[in-house]
Parts: structure tokens; C-alpha cells; sequence
């Protein structure tokens, strides 16, 4: 996985949003040096979650622009402007839809719309800025950015929370879970900030492994997760909606697997909605791991 946009400010000449360099991350940092044991799982996983983030960050990067330049469009019509002709953010001016350095020469960017333009570039399906985290996609099946964040991230806390000692009982408790028990019309499906809340936690749970050495159980900021990958879990899963649910055994470890392999999936996803509204995000966003080594 990669970081996914890059900020207005690297606008290109079609209009179109640059991309960053693939971070580190699950597949960008797989190599069988850089994982030694299973235990890797926890920084695979902290990892999915923090692309995660940093993909919101940028989308609420591209918004806060968006609503600069339509203050910056108001100002000008308050002043007289009739609207064709004026300078975007970035100092570049535009006529008529299009923009050029002040500093180059005649010419520059002449195809180049300005930042300040309401709809995404080369949209599919066009969309506010400020609309790309809740608008339903027409491509893939009227999903959005964010219930895609919310679905992704309750995988996660299921697993997470359902630890016994998580309920207050002993570590030797059977741990039971059941990923269809997760929530909908949540605020993480419409407000970005809690959502990156939200996935900051879950993260930092990652982080933080177990160690109580690191973290008392006392403190305020200690939760326990387990250290033991083998640990037994019993996964309860809906297989068949005409018959009642069925159970699996499995283990932390495989379920941990899991849940970052489902957040690639769900990044994929994303990715083609952003696409589809105009936005591209990087070329590992939403690659497994699998497919990363294969190309290499």
C-alpha cells in the first residue's frame, strides 16, 4: 500500500493531482529480511491503518482547498470581478478557465484550469471536492469512501475488543468473534476527523502490543491486546443467509493476517472511487502483498 494523494499544491498541468512516492507500509516495506517472524503482523497491520489515515488526511487536504478558492471566487465578485479573469491560490492566473505563471512566459499552462474549478478533473462521475467522502459511487456498486473506511476499521476493533481481558476476564477465556456484528450509519462513514480518530486508536493498540512493562494497566492509555499469535479464537461467520451462523477455530495471528489483507481489498475499492471522481491516488494503493513480491 501507498500513501494515496498528494496535496492541491502539486497540481499538474492537466489538472489532474500528482501522486506521492509508495510509503513503507505492507506491500512497499515486504521483504523476508524486514520479516523475520510472524510478529511482524503488528507493524503490517498499525500500518494498514495508517495509510488509511494518511489517505483521509489528504482528502481533507483537497477540501480545505476547495473551500479557500470558493472564498477566494466570492472576494473577487465582491470586488467587482465578472468572474473570467483573476489568481488562483498558487499565484497563477487564469482567463477563462485557464491559468499562467506570472513569472513565465506567455503561454505557460494555458491548458491548466485553476484550482479554484468546483468539480474534480477528468471526473467520471463529477463531485465537490467536499463530497468525495460520502458521495456513492457509481462504479462501484453506490459504496463510498467512507463506509468503506468504516467497514475496514471494524474488522479491526471487533478483533481487537473482543480480547478477553478487553471484557475483564482472564486471557485464558475463549475468545470469541464475529465480524458481521459491525456497525452502520456510523459517524466514521460521514465525519473525516473521527474517522482518522478512530484509526489513531486502533493503531496505537497495534503499537502498543501487549507490553505491560511498556504501558501499567492502571494507565488510562493502556489497552490489552494479545502478544501470542497462536492464541485460540472461535470466529463465528454468517456463510449462507437461509441457515444460522456457523463457527470456525482459528488463531490471533490468522486473524490478524486477515484483517490487513481485507483493509488492501477495501483500499482497492477506494481507489477506484477516487478515480471515478477524479482524484488518482498512487499505483500500490491497494496492492497486496502478494502481488507486490510477484513484480518484483
Amino acid at each position: 500500500m501507498a500513501t494515496a494523494l498528494e496535496t492541491p499544491s502539486a497540481a499538474t498541468a492537466n489538472g489532474a493531482y500528482a501522486t506521492k512516492a509508495p510509503s513503507s507500509s505492507v506491500s512497499s516495506s515486504y521483504s523476508p529480511a524486514a520479516c523475520g517472524s510472524s510478529q511482524h503482523i503488528f507493524a503490517v497491520a498499525a500500518r494498514s491503518l495508517e495509510d488509511c489515515v494518511e489517505l483521509l488526511m489528504s482528502l481533507k487536504a483537497v477540501m480545505a482547498e476547495e473551500e479557500r478558492e470558493e472564498g477566494h471566487d466570492i472576494t473577487h465578485s465582491t470586488h467587482g470581478t465578472n468572474g473570467t479573469n483573476g489568481v488562483n491560490s498558487t499565484g497563477h492566473r487564469y482567463t477563462n478557465g485557464h491559468s499562467s505563471s506570472p513569472h513565465g512566459t506567455a503561454g505557460d499552462h494555458q491548458d491548466a484550469p485553476p484550482l479554484a474549478t468546483t468539480m474534480l478533473p477528468h471526473a467520471i462521475t463529477p463531485c465537490k471536492r467536499s463530497e468525495m467522502y460520502t458521495k456513492p459511487s457509481v462504479l462501484a456498486c453506490q459504496g463510498t469512501i467512507g463506509k468503506h473506511v468504516r467497514h475496514l476499521h471494524d474488522h479491526f476493533r471487533l478483533l481487537l475488543e473482543t480480547y478477553p481481558p478487553c471484557k475483564g476476564l482472564p486471557s485464558e477465556h475463549e475468545w470469541m468473534v464475529d465480524y458481521d456484528q459491525r456497525s452502520r450509519e456510523v459517524p466514521m462513514e460521514t465525519d473525516i476527523d473521527f474517522a482518522i480518530s478512530e484509526l489513531h486508536r486502533l493503531r496505537a493498540i497495534l503499537e502498543q502490543r501487549q507490553e505491560t512493562q511498556d504501558r501499567s494497566p492502571s494507565s488510562d492509555q493502556y489497552h490489552p491486546v494479545s502478544s501470542d499469535l497462536l492464541q485460540p479464537v472461535t470466529l463465528h461467520a454468517t456463510i449462507d443467509p437461509s441457515y444460522p451462523p456457523v463457527s470456525f477455530q482459528t488463531t490471533f495471528g490468522r486473524e490478524l493476517w486477515f484483517c490487513s489483507l481485507h483493509a488492501v481489498h477495501h483500499f482497492a475499492m477506494i481507489k477506484v472511487i477516487c478515480g471515478e471522481f477524479g482524484m488518482p491516488v498512487t499505483e500500490g494503493f491497494g496492492l497486496a502483498p502478494s502481488t507486490v513480491k510477484s513484480r518484483q
